[in-house]
């Protein structure tokens, strides 16, 4: 086959499933409203509800969780890095979160998935009870600043 032809094949590959949620937003400077990043942080918080469980099954011991726990891992950091976050919260400007992310809850939602992320992470390296609960804490942090976004 040409190499057009593999061009082409990868391409439409690549391409063809449905724009997620979150997608674009790592791109923009400023002024996303509540009302446009509210699917997208329910997509987020849909992927920490899938990924707690697991890692508790891990925390108690459990090998297989921790194998099963770890893509669940990948796609909800993939999803957080897509809209910018990490970038955005490991700058240390305030002004870059404040300009881009204008709306208090929807900075609170980022602000506690990201510590949710972070924890879980920590938990995958090193299963421990004492790093899930504060990302279980952070994890219900992100739901109730969720449920202010409007």
């Amino acid at each position: 086959m040409p190499i057009r032809g593999l061009v082409i094949l990868f391409l439409a590959a690549c391409g063809g499933g449905e724009p997620g949620a979150c997608e674009g937003f790592a791109d923009r400077e400023l002024g996303i409203t509540g009302e446009e990043y509210r699917p997208c942080a329910g997509e987020i918080l849909a992927a920490l509800d899938s990924l707690r469980p697991r890692l508790q099954a891990l925390v108690d011991d459990d090998e297989v969780a921790g194998r099963e726990a770890r893509p669940y891992y990948r796609d909800l950091r993939e999803m957080i890095d897509g809209t910018g976050i990490l970038g955005d919260y490991r700058s240390m400007q305030s002004s870059t979160v404040i300009v881009k992310w204008p709306e208090a809850p929807v900075r609170a939602f980022n602000s506690a998935a990201f510590n949710a992320l972070v924890q879980y992470a920590a938990v995958l390296s090193y299963p421990n009870d004492g790093n899930l609960q504060q990302g279980a804490q952070a994890h219900e942090e992100a739901r109730r600043a969720y449920s202010q976004i409007r």
